[in-house]
């Protein structure tokens, strides 16, 4: 490689970077705004409050076994495949983004 070449390579390397400072206080600036737990639970709170009343008042009031063997099963089903289905919509997402 000749002084001229390497001289056009760091000139690219140089190019290369100028945005990606920018591109990554705009994602972080995102990931923050959106996974925000205090916001979440603010704005969800009427919902985390009556399911957790309607959970405590079946729990104190005695569940059918089968029904109480489908909640054990089916909640933490739920919970997964919401945060798996929520993980892939932000990753489409911040793809287009980029």
């Amino acid at each position: 490689m000749n002084a001229e070449e390497k001289q056009q390579i760091e000139q690219q390397i140089e190019r290369a970077r100028d945005g990606v400072g920018d591109r990554i206080d705009e994602l972080d600036q995102r990931l923050r705004t959106t996974l925000d737990f205090k916001t979440l639970a603010r704005e969800h709170a009427p919902q985390i409050i009556a399911g957790g009343a309607a959970i405590g008042f079946l729990i104190g009031f005695g569940f059918p076994k089968p029904l109480r063997r489908l909640i054990q099963v089916s909640i933490p089903l739920a919970l997964i495949a919401w945060k798996v289905k929520q993980s892939r919509d932000n990753r489409n997402h911040y793809e287009e983004i980029i």
